[in-house]
């Protein structure tokens, strides 16, 4: 791929997937909430900037969409708790 504007490059693929992982590792071995709540949230912004390619679009439209992520995410979280709460 060229180095144009407004196109990504393998090598940003690349450490995407890298960051992804080191933050996936760094979840699994540590295991507190607070911090798997907070990779979570990285991982869901990094995904949508890069492969969503929203990285490329304009800075409304990307806080737009990432408040809709993590309004949706604490939704979700505030109606498992109390399931999981139960059990």
């Amino acid at each position: 791929m060229s180095s144009q504007s407004g196109v990504s490059s393998y090598r940003t693929y690349w450490i995407g997937w890298l960051v992804l992982l080191i933050l996936t590792v760094g979840m699994v071995f540590s295991g507190a909430k607070p911090v798997l709540v907070g990779g979570m949230l990285a991982k869901a912004s990094i995904i949508t900037l890069l492969y969503m390619h929203l990285m490329h679009e304009r800075r409304r439209l990307v806080w737009t969409i990432l408040l809709g992520i993590f309004l949706t995410s604490a939704v979700l979280v505030v109606l498992s708790v109390p399931d999981g709460m139960a059990m």
